[in-house]
């Protein structure tokens, strides 16, 4: 019989690796498939991580536009609304000095920035704004601030509460509070080197102030010695108010931000009546009723929003921008003796139309009251205003061309770029631009009666100057502007702009 022999080759060894292979594959596929998972999961945190971080910031951005808008006289629930007063001098230190505005997402969700322990939404950015006065030492930016570094309670007014629509629940924005305060000449800088204050030749406690004729802030001694912005005497000066807001989201994001803000402040040359330009048109009225007076607070105005106790005394009833350009309005004039102010009473105003005497310059502040009107229309015909702002809600109002007004009572700022027509009885408290085509005609005037300031100015003269202005008033009546500062510089609280903005990255 014959035996079967089975010879060994080896591959006897090689059985099963195929397993092991599919094994190894299987292994290598699954750890590829966590990895993908583990970074699609870190991916989704990113995303969520950067969306909270973002709500914070735009909730941070959200309080600062709140407290900015709540600045004006003419906002639905102003900041100086009884029992708060807005400092204008005060800074932190002595009584109502800081503002909050507080924004709480329920009851279980208490918002208080001035106490320290145990509080997820305490002022830690206070104490790195340096105020001489105020009992709080200075600390240097990059880390928070703790117990000691509180806000004075004494200088806090009581708490408002936001205009978030949902605010108390918790649907509302996430911003916990808004603080103002004035600034102070060291406020941002290191109170110890006078090269990072706004000028390092004044005091850390001077008040900082904008001034608007050389758009940079400056502190209030350095302007004649004024001891607060409210002393400077000239023109287009006014506050600069600090605004921080923090933001905190329901999964712990934080931001923290601030604004500098300032009124905008466009207040024209004093007079009742300026005519801005070469050869200015002046058509005088017949009836020996109508007038102009240059003397401040004239007449029986009514009282502007919020009070206002600046007296500039007799400004001229009418001002020119040269002696020759005034003499030839007197010379059109009928009845000289119904102009009252200044002796003469219609003179040259040239001096103090600084940044008022170029068409660029008047273009700029058309352009400026467009973007913060109030109301905006085109010209006649298809303009038709419903208002005109009242006494107790004064407005900007900017029209784009040619307009006509019969009979209307308004109060704020009229700004109209084309030709300006007023008829019948009308009565305007505020300041009235005519600065484009500058021409403005009166009417029949009636009992009208303008308590604030006229200013008219062609902008479209040949080469880029200014060409002639116009102002005809015609027929009778007893029709009389009476020069009023605190009317004509109303526009100066009814925006605020922001000159800075920064976020505290800590």
């Amino acid at each position: 019989m014959r035996q079967l022999t089975v010879r060994n080759n080896g591959c006897n060894r090689e059985r099963g690796i195929a397993l092991i292979m599919a094994l190894l594959a299987l292994l290598l596929i699954s750890a590829v498939g966590l990895g993908m998972i583990y970074m699609s999961s870190a991916e989704t945190s990113i995303n969520g991580n950067y969306k909270d971080t973002q709500v914070a910031f735009f909730a941070m951005r959200g309080g600062l536009e709140e407290m900015r808008d709540r600045l004006r006289s003419n906002a639905k629930n102003p900041l100086n609304k009884a029992p708060n007063v807005l400092p204008t001098t005060a800074m932190p230190g002595t009584p109502n000095s800081i503002i909050y505005l507080v924004n709480s997402s329920g009851a279980g969700d208490p918002v208080d920035p001035k106490t320290f322990l145990n509080n997820p939404y305490f002022d830690d950015e206070f104490c790195h704004e340096s105020f001489t006065g105020s009992g709080v030492a200075w600390v240097a930016p990059g880390t928070p601030c703790q117990a000691v570094g509180a806000p004075p309670f004494g200088s806090i007014e009581p708490y408002i509460v936001s205009d978030d629509p949902h605010t108390g629940t918790a649907s509302s924005l996430k911003y916990k509070w808004v603080r103002l305060t004035l600034k102070q000449n060291g406020t941002s800088g290191n109170p110890l080197v006078p090269a990072t204050w706004v000028d390092s030749t004044q005091l850390a406690n001077a008040q900082v102030c904008w001034d608007a004729t050389n758009l940079m802030e400056r502190p209030s001694t350095a302007m004649g010695g004024a001891a607060n912005c409210d002393l400077v005497t000239t023109n287009q000066v006014e506050p600069v108010y600090l605004v921080t807001s923090m933001a905190v989201t329901p999964s712990g994001s934080r931001r923290v931000g601030q604004y500098e803000v300032s009124a905008f402040n466009m207040s024209p040359p004093p007079a009742g009546l300026s005519l801005d330009g070469p050869t200015p048109n002046f058509g005088t009225p017949n009836s020996n009723n109508a007038s102009i007076n240059g003397t401040d607070q004239s007449g029986t105005p009514p009282a502007v929003p919020n009070g206002c106790s600046t007296n500039f005394g007799n400004q001229p009833a009418i001002g020119a921008d040269n002696a020759a350009d005034a003499a030839s309005v007197l010379a059109q004039t009928k009845r000289p003796a119904n102009f009252t102010g200044t002796t003469p009473a219609i003179t040259d105003q040239g001096p103090a139309l600084t940044n008022w005497n170029t068409p660029a310059e008047l273009n700029a502040i058309v352009s400026e009251m467009s973007n913060v009107a109030d109301v905006t229309c085109p010209g006649s015909p298809k303009c038709s205003l419903s208002t005109y702002g009242t006494v107790a809600a004064p407005q900007i109002t900017f029209v784009n061309g040619d307009f006509s007004m019969s009979s209307a009572t308004g109060s704020g700022i009229l700004v109209v770029t084309g030709t300006l027509t007023i008829s019948g009885v009308m009565q305007w408290n505020g300041l009235i631009l005519v600065i484009g085509d500058g021409s403005m005609v009166v009417n029949g005037a009636g009992n009208g009666t303008v308590y604030g300031e006229i200013f008219v100015a062609n902008t479209h003269g040949a080469g880029g100057t200014l060409g002639s202005p116009s102002f005809n008033w015609n027929g009778g009546g007893k029709a009389n502007v009476y020069y009023n500062s605190c009317w004509a510089g109303l526009g100066n609280n009814l925006h605020y702009i922001v000159l800075a903005s920064r976020e505290e990255m800590y």
